[in-house]
Order: C-alpha cells, then structure tokens, then sequence
C-alpha cells in the first residue's frame, strides 16, 4: 500500500512510488507523519499555558514580599551608614557601622555586603518559582547584620581602670538588628504560598486571548 512522503524543507507531498527525493530541494523524504508540525500549525495551536508560579511578573512588581524586602535592604544599607557607637571618654566621638568595618571590626562589612548584594537578587527574580527559590540566600543576607549587632552587644570592648572608653550604643545598632530581624522574617516567606494566587496581576491582553488564526 502506497504511503505519503513529504519534503523536510518546503513540505511538498509526494507518493512513495513516485520519489525518494524532493525535486526542488533535493532533500530525502520522509514519511508525513514523522515531520514536526508547521510554524503556522504551532500558532494556531497556540503555545502551553505556564503555570501562574513561573509567568514573569513585571520589573517593578512588589508583591509577594519582594517589595517589603527591598526596602528593608535598602534601609539596612542605609543604616550601615548611621551612628553605632558613641565614645565618651576621652573625647567624645561618634562612630558609624562603616567606621567600625573600616577599623577593628572588618567583620562588619558581611552583613553591609549582604544588603547591597540582597538589591540586586530580587530585582533579577522575575517569577514566583524564582522569588521562592532564593529564600534560603535571601535569608542567609538578611540574618548577617542581626548577628553582627548581637555580637558587638553581647561582647563590648572590656573596661578596666586604665582603659575606659565610655562606649555607648546608639539607635544606628539598634535600628540595624530590627530592620534585619524584620527581614529574616520577609525573607522565608518569600513568593507566598502557591495555594492562592489571586494577588497576582492578570496576564496581558494581547498573551492570554485566543491566537489569530493564520489565512493561507
């Protein structure tokens, strides 16, 4: 029984007694059902929905806890650059958490590099799947200020009776541990529960309508 065979190249039908070879293309042919369909077929048919976790979501979306977290990276940075630590003795001086990096504690400068690396990261998840994906990291960043103030709290320069520093925390420190606590907390629930979806924007228009059909 005869069976058709078609050109890979221009999809020319020919019968199998007729040819082994297209004519114009002179390209093998092969059996019609083995070839791929069309590029007009594809879109008719239109392509796969994606599941509503992996649709890109717009550069500036903020939902999600992607927008809480920016801003609390961005406040943690800004922070870094804040008063820490008074010295009253002998004179009074005010130091910053980069003052504090810059000089005997250079252990500082994790948790400053882990705001300004945090930015960066959750501008570049554009999905859901991918916003829960760095929630690990995300918190990892988020948790290194937290332990940085509870270090410099917990272990302050020893005084005795002939060093004294007069060393004083200030609302920088303070302010440093609450906005990377708060962050830890944004961070594991990072890209919401898959269960409701609803807070999602819808999807354009022009991707989710019926495909215009091509007119051959």
């Amino acid at each position: 029984m005869a069976r058709l065979l078609a050109c890979p190249f221009c999809r020319e039908l020919f019968d199998d007694r007729e040819a082994s070879r297209c004519p114009q293309c002179d390209l093998p042919l092969v059996p019609m059902e083995r070839l791929p369909l069309s590029a007009e077929a594809l879109e008719e048919q239109g392509a796969p929905e994606l599941p509503p976790e992996y649709r890109p979501l717009g550069t500036w979306f903020l939902g999600r806890g992607r927008g809480a977290l920016l801003a609390l990276a961005v406040a943690g940075a800004v922070l870094f650059f804040m008063p820490w630590v008074e010295l009253t003795r002998a004179h009074e001086v005010t130091l910053r958490g980069y003052d504090l990096a810059r000089g005997n504690a250079p252990w500082l400068w994790g948790g400053a590099i882990g705001w300004f690396l945090l930015i960066p990261l959750l501008l570049s998840r554009r999905t859901i799947a991918d916003l829960r994906g760095v929630r690990v990291i995300a918190a990892t960043f988020s948790a290194m200020t937290l332990g940085e103030a509870v270090m410099l709290l917990l272990r302050p320069p020893a005084e005795h009776g002939y060093v004294s520093y007069g060393l004083e925390y200030t609302w920088g420190l303070y302010g440093s541990a609450l906005v990377s606590a708060a962050a830890i907390a944004v961070a594991v629930r990072l890209g919401g529960r898959l269960e409701d979806l609803r807070d999602l924007p819808p999807e354009d228009v022009e991707s989710s309508g019926p495909k215009k059909r091509v007119l051959h």
